[in-house]
């Protein structure tokens, strides 16, 4: 595992090991940055893909919650006449109950796979689309990089510029 100072440092010299090219070969470094989540704020696309991942994760809730009722239920009618029942009858019903339990672990985690991969459906293609206005941008403008905010440790102001604003543009332009 990596310490926080180890991997700011690496991160440092990766930069840098990245740069080396643009500087060896004189080229002017155009930097730019895009903040992804100002933009996930800001981009209708967004906020309907989370919307509609939202219901999705609702309804799994709702399935997940109505099966552990059943289980509970199973159990309290178990615990009610597990007195009167046979020995033989009472293990029948606890490992039913117990397969039951395994069965609803095995729906929570499937569901919850379900899920991942939807929330992944749903956000590929304005990942695409925000990757495919960050290129044109960057070639039309000539741009050396162009970074997430959320990974960067410093920005210099002067020196790169934001261009979150620019691409939320473009992205509603062709929303439109």
């Amino acid at each position: 595992m990596f310490s926080g100072k180890g991997m700011i440092r690496t991160a440092a010299v990766l930069a840098a090991f990245m740069l080396l090219p643009a500087v060896a070969q004189g080229q002017e470094l155009k930097i730019g940055y895009l903040d992804m989540d100002r933009l996930r704020q800001s981009y209708q696309g967004f906020r309907d893909a989370e919307q509609a991942f939202q219901k999705q994760v609702t309804a799994m809730q709702e399935q997940v919650q109505s099966r552990q009722q059943e289980v509970e239920m199973l159990k309290q009618q178990y615990e009610a006449r597990k007195t009167m029942l046979t020995a033989a009858r009472r293990q029948q019903d606890e490992q039913n109950i117990m397969q039951k339990e395994q069965e609803l672990m095995q729906f929570a985690q499937s569901q919850q796979m379900q899920l991942a991969q939807q929330e992944v459906e749903l956000t590929r293609p304005l990942q695409e689309s925000i990757f495919n206005v960050v290129q044109a941008l960057a070639k039309a403008e000539n741009y050396t990089y162009v970074f997430d905010a959320g990974s960067l440790i410093y920005v210099d102001p002067l020196r790169a510029q934001d261009l979150t604003g620019q691409v939320l543009e473009e992205l509603q332009k062709e929303a439109n």
